[in-house]
């Protein structure tokens, strides 16, 4: 096999047949050799099956397989492998592993690859909006901020859904990890935390923990605590749209670093990709003061000043059709102008994941979650 013809078929059995920058990337993370054996684990497979597959040594090849798990090229069970990429963005997981792990040249392919992969992820990301399976819902949701709700008086605490509530959710997890973001590591344009990734599945997480320099473990209050300050810092909490605990991570986003929430807001593709909570930011044009903190902290353009009947002085205006009940204005309200008030019924959130359009329903495409390997 041919050096051109290994990374043409990884792009090919990843999901990404005859791209270019997918190829230029494969190029910086692995060497043709090392792809030759990636290949054997394109179906999950352990380390004996392919030693007897390939004739080789058992222990040289676990050798192998060790390095490729910190470079994170493979993901594993107690037993499997599998060169395949799993429930979050393809590769998203490389930037989360040692410094000495990340190959030189890794940001910009990644950077050059990113605009490709993001739109193939969004499409998965987004119900389908015609023929038999059409739904419309999208994939992911808006999770209120916890301190919006608490400033809302209106909002009874028996109103709120535990699955909405980000200190039920995280009194519902045995484990939490987190790790920085990224995106926010790639690109840089803010001055927020980066460590803004919360790992939930418990079947890597103490792995992971021991794996990752920068992941670290986190009691229940401490998760709270650090997501109040999130909210203070005005990042968007994002799961997966439906009534549960999310199955591997919560993302806590800005619009302005992350690659999938940064493009679905100037694409206009919010609304397909993203569903809003089931609350709306209010506002008490009395207590109003005009001084445009929460224009500045809404990621959606939802807010813009208008002049009242009562007042000289332009005060905030909810624009309720680009309100997306994240609460960040609300938490940044220093006069308390801005509530929250429940508008759609619990109903609005799925019981489970939507049926989406994804990689793992394309013609050749098999995607293998980490947690169904033995």
């Amino acid at each position: 096999m041919a050096n051109d013809d290994v990374y043409l078929e990884a792009a090919e059995k990843l999901g990404y047949p005859g791209s270019v920058s997918c190829v230029k990337f494969l190029r910086v993370l692995f060497t043709p050799e090392e792809g030759k054996l990636l290949l054997e684990f394109i179906a999950p497979a352990t380390c004996q099956q392919v030693a007897k597959r390939l004739n080789i040594d058992e222990k040289s090849l676990q050798e192998k397989l060790d390095d490729f798990k910190h470079r994170r090229l493979l993901f594993y069970g107690k037993t499997e492998y599998v060169f395949k990429f799993g429930i979050h963005v393809f590769f998203a997981r490389i930037p989360h592993a040692k410094d000495e792990y990340i190959p030189p040249g890794f940001w910009q392919a990644w950077r050059e690859f990113h605009p490709e992969e993001i739109e193939r992820f969004q499409g998965g990301m987004a119900g389908p909006l015609d023929g038999p399976q059409a739904t419309g819902v999208p994939g992911s949701r808006i999770v209120p901020y916890r301190l919006a709700i608490a400033a809302s008086p209106k909002i009874k605490p028996e109103q709120v859904l535990w699955y909405e509530d980000m200190a039920q959710i995280f009194a519902r997890e045995e484990q939490i990890g987190i790790v920085e973001c990224p995106c926010r590591k790639e690109f840089h344009n803010c001055d927020r935390p980066l460590m803004t990734c919360y790992y939930f599945a418990k079947h890597t997480l103490e792995r992971d923990i021991n794996e990752y320099s920068a992941m670290k473990k986190l009691s229940v209050e401490e998760a709270i605590a650090y997501s109040d300050q999130l909210e203070k810092g005005g990042l968007m909490h994002l799961m997966g749209n439906y009534a549960g605990i999310p199955d591997y991570v919560m993302c806590n986003c800005c619009e302005c670093c992350c690659v999938v929430l940064k493009p679905a807001i100037r694409s206009g593709r919010l609304r397909q990709l993203y569903s809003p909570s089931r609350y709306l930011a209010t506002v008490d044009t009395d207590l109003c003061v005009g001084c445009q903190e929460c224009v500045e902290r809404c990621f959606f353009n939802a807010i813009e000043m208008r002049l009242t009947l009562k007042s000289k002085k332009k005060k905030a205006h909810i624009l309720k059709d680009y309100c997306m009940g994240c609460g960040s204005c609300v938490v940044g309200c220093k006069q308390k102008a801005l509530t929250f008030e429940l508008v759609r019924p619990p109903e609005h959130i799925p019981d489970r994941p939507p049926a989406r359009i994804s990689m793992a329903t394309m013609p050749g495409i098999t995607i293998v979650r980490e947690d169904t390997l033995k």
